[in-house]
């Protein structure tokens, strides 16, 4: 009971939103991957698997995206439960990476903004969602310079074409 209110006390020092509070107590917890970009100066997001072939631009291999149905679907085969799905953006107008030391991987300079899908799991499989190209939405709160600090923020699927 101690260690879940420390947690609850750390979350609502760190600034999270009430998802993430509700998440974390109910013992879930989101991760993400980017489904889509918004490219500087076109319209609307391009899916993740046209990024590459409509513009000059290349994603590191260890960046956490894929097409809808290719992340629920590896998380199916994981054998993860999926507890609730909902859409964001990440406003890419600062440096924004994911991961660390020389596992980062950087969005490229010509994005403007990922769509992301956000997936509620079971706070026990967030570290075998990660290895299988999924990002905890907290690692940027909670483990502070070691990641880059990007806030996303929750939209309607279909505003980024999902």
């Amino acid at each position: 009971m101690k260690k879940a209110l420390f947690l609850l006390l750390a979350l609502a020092l760190i600034g999270c939103d009430d998802e993430d509070v509700v998440n974390t107590v109910s013992g879930n917890a989101e991760v993400f991957a980017v489904t889509g970009a918004e490219v500087g100066g076109a319209q609307g997001y391009t899916s993740i698997d046209s990024l590459e072939n409509q513009y000059p631009i290349t994603l590191p291999d260890e960046f956490p995206a894929g097409s809808e149905q290719t992340l629920d679907s590896r998380l199916g085969s994981l054998g993860i439960d999926i507890e609730g799905t909902d859409c964001g953006i990440i406003d890419t107008s600062g440096d924004v990476c994911f991961g660390a030391g020389s596992d980062t991987a950087c969005v490229p300079d010509e994005v403007t903004k990922l769509g992301i899908k956000l997936y509620t799991i079971d706070i026990d499989e967030v570290k075998r969602a990660y290895d299988n190209g999924f990002y905890p939405k907290l690692a940027a709160d909670l483990l502070g310079d070691t990641f880059s600090d990007f806030d996303i923020e929750r939209v309607s699927c279909s505003s980024i074409g999902l």
